[in-house]
């Protein structure tokens, strides 16, 4: 996740989030694409209704990328405990992003 994190352009949590430049592009109501530096591929993420229609009006976003692992299956108590942890820990990495 490292180098996720480092292709993405993101930063600590002990500084302020870089803006990593326009990353984003919806895809459909419940999909957006994720623009990594150095490849022409991008990652599709499932999102929901809500989030890809303030994309779609250009609201800008913070992304987080965790360093640890965590299970999709995750309930919303194990993703809150997960995020507590890594936010201690320093295991969060943070940038500012919108659509293209």
């Amino acid at each position: 996740m490292r180098a996720v994190a480092t292709s993405l352009g993101l930063g600590p949590a002990t500084a302020p989030p870089p803006d990593i430049g326009p990353r984003l592009r919806p895809l459909s109501p419940t999909d957006v694409a994720l623009r990594f530096n150095g490849t022409p591929y991008r990652k599709r993420i499932p999102a929901g209704r809500p989030w890809t229609l303030l994309l779609r009006q250009r609201t800008p976003a913070a992304l987080v990328v965790g360093l640890d692992a965590l299970s999709r299956a995750a309930a919303p108590a194990e993703i809150d405990a997960c995020l507590d942890r890594a936010t201690l820990q320093r295991r969060l990495l943070f940038g500012h992003t919108r659509t293209e």
